[in-house]
């Protein structure tokens, strides 16, 4: 038997262990976590392990699990999370609906009851994440898309400790997946003895962890590096860090479920991999393992297995953040938390648990995330390997600390202050599970400390470990800061790691955690009164402001050298390029008809940059460049790109922006949008609502109804591309409601657009109040009006079978189409494009699946279809609960043998369009395509 300092046990027991033998027994003295110090709760004891022989204690089966002979008394439930945290603050999120950052009336945003109620901020429109509802407050660190964002220092300050989840930090690299509960699975595999696919449901059927827990993004304050020399990381200010209280759970859980032994020696040496969902770009290449990477990659990390089965780090899945179902850009409908870790390890949007026998050789586990020496440059980092290299890899945080209160450039009355006292406030977290013991501040430069009040709102786990951010407080004389030049602050914490005072560089930006530093003005204001004010050293983003962007104020060294001699100072951004004089100009105008995949244009800086042979070959995908097409982009660009790209598009440079033309062309776009093949004036505008009126209503079935909108006039058309679709918004009750809808009618309906609804009215338990927007709009009477808002979707049909899925560009000779109830309609809007166009040779085979036959809308047509257009276009029936008794099409549900008979079989010309009941799709359709040999890249749901 191995002493215990030497085997598996150790690693299982929290706090570490020390074994002595004391005769023929053995004695087991444990450090025991603090709440057990304090009293606060017992250790039970099994057996009275001191009078028990080694031999005998060996074959019990101690010698390969501690927990035979030790088991921690059954949990006390206590008080919940929200009796202990809340009331959690309004995850309301509220946009900015244009550049002058109007939001929504007050009523509007109070009647809210989620998220969704909310429309969308206007720089997300015309984005792959336009139906996302997001926070106009948070600041966009690397323009509209993709989304990067935290919040003004100004929010941490007022909501400390628990923050508002539509007011979190957000690290995204791409679109947001949209991913349904009902449809979304987590397959857990690798070196397990029963693998799982779990369903949402049974995922949250399990025992939950609902703790608090900080994240912190690796590049909080980059920004004051890059300030130094840039890294090749975006601006984060202080508050890339945020806190909420996650619930779901725990990984060691779920691997257990799936076979994992709970025996420490059973760990040695394998890791968990956790994998996303999304497909991302490789910037880098093929990697340096045997499995090379893909133009695509996924998002993914590993940990040690001892780490995720260890109860003490409480490695966990969450579905929920402070009591509500995550918000998407957090990572619905499940994302990975391990506290104390940065938050780039904490996948969002997960799918895949893998343990395996290394580390994972995952993309963006070695591409990201690592805290490389201040001499190493991006050229040599991949000239040496770095980037391979395991010591280098940033993973529990390190501790840091910042400055809240007061914020940059407040101002404080001198002669008003004197007698009184100030409130300093800041932040301050560590990783690990470790406490921070003290806050202190200095008003003169370090030569003294004073220590700080610490709001400890966090309770420590029963492992004795902390999660959170703490929240600290110093009241100054006003007095005192009179003569003062700077005021820092540090934290410290229970290892007795504290903040340097100096800055070392880092190719990342990453772990930036010198003492935070406010630097002390006094000013005199234009009424005569004397006031201090205060400067931070950043502001996030491409905001302007900070003492740290003026080249007198730089450190003098960061690690490599002094900054003078390496000429190495930053200023604020890269200088722009000098205009070329005789140049050709451009009108604004100009500018935004040149926006389209096939031919981009942007602006930066006033120079016009032609970027069409360029999509492909960014780095970051052509979206990021799709989604600036025909706009000045010089914010977008200039907040994530260095000076080396600037050099770079200087390649596509065409010309000069005339900036006369600019109010110009501000002006137009707030005109009629007009189609250009017919000339007439176009109803949708994607960036506002519009209200429209109801001019006919007519019922098809007990519970179904045809609605006729008038456009703004009779000789308007539409504007919706084939296969998108709109929004419908109402005020409905107390709440805002917007669904999406797709129009029967199209571009050659002049004057209207036509919907066909089903209305659903409340069936309890399931379903206690129906569709609130299908009950709104059978309610509605002719001079009604609904506000409407598009276009909107992924899906567009050009003609002769080329279509666009999120602008990459597809071609089909055959679709087959499944719909499900109301389902029909975005399926019969792309086969009725194709049907009017005698030279489109695009073939269609639909299957329509209803519970019973009054359910069919829109049958009439659908069988003058397949009359009509007999080598084009079949139609298939299905119903699920009645039929009449002559019925000659199928009964019961989809399934594959039914997919054999009436679709065209698998081919790269052939695409499956499908939209109905996401349980419909995920158990009935996508299975019986695959095992047809359909594969994912053919099949699209609306």
């Amino acid at each position: 038997m191995l002493p215990l300092q030497d085997s598996p046990h150790a690693a299982a027991v929290a706090g570490g262990a020390a074994a002595a033998i004391l005769g023929g027994s053995i004695a087991i003295i444990f450090k025991l976590p603090r709440a057990i110090v304090k009293g606060t709760k017992e250790c039970m004891l099994d057996t009275d392990i001191k009078s028990k022989p080694e031999d005998e204690l060996s074959e019990s089966g101690s010698d390969d699990d501690l927990s035979v002979a030790v088991r921690a008394p059954p949990p006390d439930p206590g008080p919940s999370a929200e009796e202990q945290y809340g009331p959690y603050p309004s995850a309301i999120p509220v946009p900015y609906l244009d550049s002058n950052k109007s939001i929504p009336p007050v009523t509007e945003i109070e009647k809210a009851k989620k998220p969704t109620d909310m429309e969308s901020d206007h720089r997300d429109v015309g984005t792959p994440d336009e139906w996302v509802p997001r926070d106009g407050k948070l600041v966009r660190l690397t323009g509209r898309h993709p989304f990067n964002v935290e919040p003004p220092l100004s929010v941490h300050n007022k909501h400390r400790f628990i923050t508002p989840s539509s007011l979190h930090y957000v690290r995204n690299h791409s679109a947001v997946p949209k991913l349904e509960w009902d449809t979304h699975t987590l397959l857990v595999g690798g070196v397990v003895s029963s693998p799982l696919e779990l369903s949402m449901d049974e995922i949250a059927a399990m025992p939950p962890r609902e703790i608090p827990v900080t994240l912190v993004c690796a590049g909080n304050r980059r920004k004051e590096q890059n300030m130094i020399r840039q890294t090749i990381g975006f601006n984060w200010g202080p508050s890339g860090v945020s806190t909420n209280v996650w619930k779901g759970p725990t990984i060691r859980d779920i691997l257990i479920q799936a076979g994992v032994s709970e025996k420490p020696k059973d760990w040695r040496g394998l890791h968990v991999e956790f994998i996303g969902i999304e497909d991302l770009p490789n910037k880098i290449g093929p990697g340096p393992f045997e499995k090379k990477w893909g133009d695509k990659v996924k998002y993914g990390t590993s940990v040690p297995l001892a780490r995720a089965m260890n109860p003490a780090y409480d490695v966990m899945l969450a579905y929920e953040a402070n009591g509500a179902p995550l918000q998407p850009d957090h990572g619905y409908p499940l994302r990975l938390i391990i506290p104390g870790y940065i938050g780039g390890r904490m996948i969002k949007w997960i799918k895949q648990v893998n343990v395996i026998p290394h580390m994972t050789e995952n993309h963006y586990h070695y591409h990201d995330n690592r805290i490389l020496p201040p001499h190493i440059t991006a050229e040599k980092a991949i000239e040496l390997g770095t980037w391979y290299k395991p010591e280098y890899i940033f993973n529990e945080l390190n501790i840091n600390s910042a400055i809240s209160q007061p914020d940059h450039n407040e101002t404080l009355g001198v002669q008003s202050g004197i007698g009184k006292d100030y409130e300093l406030a800041g932040y301050a977290y560590t990783g690990g599970g470790r406490m921070i013991t003290r806050v202190e501040i200095t008003t003169n430069g370090g030569n003294n400390w004073e220590t700080c009040e610490l709001k400890r709102y966090e309770q420590e786990t029963d492992y004795g470990m902390y999660w959170c951010w703490i929240w600290w407080s110093f009241h100054i004389p006003v007095v005192n800061l009179i003569g003062c030049k700077e005021i820092w602050c540090r934290a410290w914490d229970e290892s007795n790691n504290t903040q340097p005072t100096h800055p070392t560089w880092n190719l990342m930006g990453m772990g930036n955690n010198q003492c935070f530093r406010v630097k002390v003005h006094t000013d005199v204001t234009a009424s005569g009164e004397t006031v201090f004010r205060f400067e931070h050293p950043t502001q996030p983003g491409q905001e302007t402001g900070g003492w740290m962007t003026k080249i007198s104020e730089k450190p003098d060294a960061a690690g490599f050298g002094r900054l003078l001699e390496q000429g190495d100072i930053q200023t604020a951004g890269p200088a722009p390029p000098p205009k070329v004089e005789g140049a050709k100009k451009f009108t604004m105008t100009e500018v935004t008809k040149h926006n389209e995949e096939e031919d981009v244009w942007i602006v930066v800086g006033d120079r016009v940059y032609d970027c069409t042979e360029y999509l492909e070959l960014h780095p970051g995908g052509a979206d990021s460049i799709l989604i600036n097409a025909g706009q000045d982009s010089t914010e977008d660009f200039q907040a994530i790109h260095s000076e080396k790209a600037t050099k770079m598009l200087e390649k596509f440079y065409i010309g000069n922006l005339d900036t006369s033309s600019v109010e110009a062309a501000k002006k137009e776009e707030e005109e009629d949008l007009v189609d250009e093949a017919s000339g007439r004036k176009i109803a949708l505008h994607p960036k506002k609502k519009v209200a429209l009126k109801v001019q006919e209503k007519v019922k098809l079935s007990h519970d179904s109804f045809m609605i006729n909108f008038a456009l703004q006039s009779p000789d308007h058309i539409l504007g919706l591309p084939t296969g998108k679709h709109v929004f419908l918004s109402a005020k409905i009750g107390e709440e805002t409601v917007m669904r999406r809808y797709t129009p029967i009618s199209s571009n050659y309906d002049i004057g209207c657009i036509k919907f066909v609804i089903k209305s659903y009215p409340p069936a309890p338990p399931r379903f206690p109040t129906g569709g609130k927007m299908s009950q709104y709009l059978d309610a509605m009477t002719v001079g009604d009006t609904i506000d409407i808002k598009g276009p909107v979707g992924e899906f567009d049909y050009l003609s002769n079978g080329k279509f666009k899925i999120d602008h990459e560009t597809h071609l089909a000779t055959k679709f087959n189409m499944i719909s499900g109830g109301t389902g029909i309609t975005p399926c019969m809007q792309i086969a009725a494009e194709i049907l009017r166009q005698s030279d489109d040779k695009t073939v269609v085979s639909l299957i329509f699946a209803c519970r019973n036959v009054n359910d069919l809308l829109m049958r009439e047509t659908l069988d003058e279809w397949a009359v009509k257009y007999p080598n084009k276009f079949k139609v298939h029936y299905v119903l699920s609960d009645s039929w009449p008794e002559n019925w000659k099409f199928s009964t019961g549900f989809v399934n594959k043998e039914l997919f054999e008979k009436e679709l065209y079989p698998a081919g790269e010309d052939c695409y499956n369009l499908m939209c109905g009941p996401p349980i419909m799709l995920s158990k009935g359709c996508q299975p019986a395509l695959q095992e047809l040999r359909h594969s994912r890249k053919s099949m699209f749901s609306f």
